[in-house]
């Protein structure tokens, strides 16, 4: 039902249509590359279990600079991305996971539509308000349980 937690509001420009042009591969590259040009899509050398890692850095309003890594996985796009901190170990949090990977979204919230740069996007919140919490121990804006 629209209004429910589970309800996530990514702009057009951030997801794929059911027969992209060139294929998926192409047009998740050609996204990230307009709305993260610093990132990068390899399918080379994926890690075991998935299909291509989305990597790079992102920056917060404070200015700290944080590399992340997007796991893909096999069943991408039907299956939720796991994001990595890369270089950096995170303070724990209560939107962390006991992997180490950031919790951007549900795996209920997920849409095979979405684009990596939509879960960067995603990750680029996490980060902001993830400074807030090391600095305050308050994690601002609307939770949802774990």
């Amino acid at each position: 039902m629209p209004g429910e937690a589970r309800d996530i509001k990514v702009t057009r420009s951030l997801v794929i249509g059911a027969d992209p042009v060139g294929g998926r591969l192409a047009e998740e590259r050609r996204i990230l590359a307009l709305h993260f040009p610093r990132f990068v899509l390899d399918s080379t050398t994926p890690r075991a279990g998935t299909w291509a890692v989305a990597r790079g850095p992102l920056r917060t309003f404070a200015g700290t600079r944080y590399d992340i890594w997007i796991d893909l996985p096999d069943g991408y796009p039907h299956s939720l991305p796991q994001v990595w901190p890369h270089g950096w170990t995170p303070v724990k949090n209560p939107h962390m996971y006991a992997d180490g990977t950031i919790c951007v979204m549900r795996r209920r919230q997920w849409s095979s539509f979405f684009s990596a740069a939509a879960v960067v996007a995603k990750a680029a919140i996490w980060l902001n308000k993830y400074e807030i919490w090391v600095e305050r121990q308050v994690w601002p804006g609307p939770q949802q349980p774990h």
